[in-house]
């Protein structure tokens, strides 16, 4: 019998909070969940109902106590559509980017001619991703913002590239009259961060490898990573600037060590992720990828700093709730 509808016979309480959740849940799916692309590709998992893939899920955890904690504590959980990605790069392209190359320029905004000496400095700037997890061409055709003819994601060049060859082609740079205008800006983008190490790595290559000022605005960022990079920042001298889009709070975080204020739930929630996480015996932390916590996923992949009973798959736990498409 499924577990959800054995929760709607059950006490009038457990009634109401699982009618109220399961129709929260299933309104969610329409417009979010059934968007996560790593299901898509399997036809048999595209096409079951997110709540019987979120009852089979439940399944997997031994204790009735678990199941029901992390039912509950669902509805914390942080779902980034494709509309939703679309905002927040609009967000970082007008309320994050333009307003900093505005200020490096010290433009005056009240000026008649402010859209086409922005216009101008833009075309001087070299929007790139951290990671090839940020869909740097949807950005630039969701916002009309211009591009360089390379837009490389800058953990492979930390890996891979050529410090020479970056500024020979930062320095040859031409504009639409074929007239060599070196690049003078770095943007970096990037869709979520959450311990801030990755991100960490790549930007200070950056720093390294470009000249001029910087800056690094993630559309999504965890308190840990949100920490990271500010003390990144306020490193570099002035070259880096730092403005995330959207920050995830402490509390919105269920990592090992209780925060103040959050949710009344977690601490049930804790324990069923640790029971969960034993159970599939998952070579990840528990609380995900150095411990973060994060209750978030995007429609492309759902991050490994989110707890691995979200994502991991074992033998001991075959049905993950969204499946987590690795890069190795």
């Amino acid at each position: 019998m499924s577990i959800i509808n054995a929760w709607s016979t059950s006490t009038i309480e457990r009634q109401n909070t699982t009618f109220k959740l399961k129709q929260l849940y299933e309104l969610q799916a329409i417009f979010l969940f059934d968007q996560y692309e790593p299901v898509l590709a399997t036809p048999v998992e595209a096409a079951m109902p997110f709540i019987n893939r979120l009852d089979r899920w439940l399944s997997c955890f031994d204790d009735p106590d678990d199941q029901w904690s992390v039912f509950r504590a669902f509805k914390y959980f942080f779902f980034i559509g494709k509309e939703e990605t679309d905002e927040l790069y609009r967000c970082a392209v007008k309320h994050k980017l333009l307003p900093w190359l505005i200020e490096q320029e010290g433009l005056d905004i009240f000026d008649s001619d402010l859209s086409m000496r922005l216009n101008d400095v833009v075309s001087q700037t070299w929007p790139c991703p951290v990671t090839d997890s940020l869909r740097i061409n949807s950005l630039l055709h969701r916002t009309h913002l211009k591009g360089q003819s390379l837009r490389p994601d800058w953990l492979s060049l930390k890996q891979l590239g050529d410090k020479e060859k970056i500024a020979r082609y930062i320095a040859s740079r031409k504009n639409s009259k074929d007239e060599i205008t070196p690049i003078r800006y770095l943007v970096l983008f990037e869709d979520f961060v959450g311990s801030g190490s990755q991100c960490g790595r790549a930007t200070t290559f950056a720093l390294e490898a470009f000249d001029g000022p910087i800056l690094l605005s993630p559309l999504v960022v965890c308190h840990p990573g949100d920490e990271h990079l500010r003390d990144l920042a306020s490193k570099s001298n002035g070259r880096l600037t730092y403005d995330p889009v959207v920050v995830l709070s402490a509390e919105c975080l269920v990592s090992e060590v209780p925060a103040i204020g959050e949710p009344s739930s977690f601490p049930s929630l804790r324990l069923a992720i640790q029971n969960g996480c034993a159970k599939g015996e998952f070579s990840d932390p528990a609380f995900g990828y150095e411990g973060v916590g994060s209750l978030a996923s995007s429609y492309s992949n759902c991050p490994n700093n989110s707890p691995p009973i979200f994502h991991g798959t074992s033998a001991t736990w075959p049905h993950p709730l969204f499946p987590r498409k690795g890069r190795a």
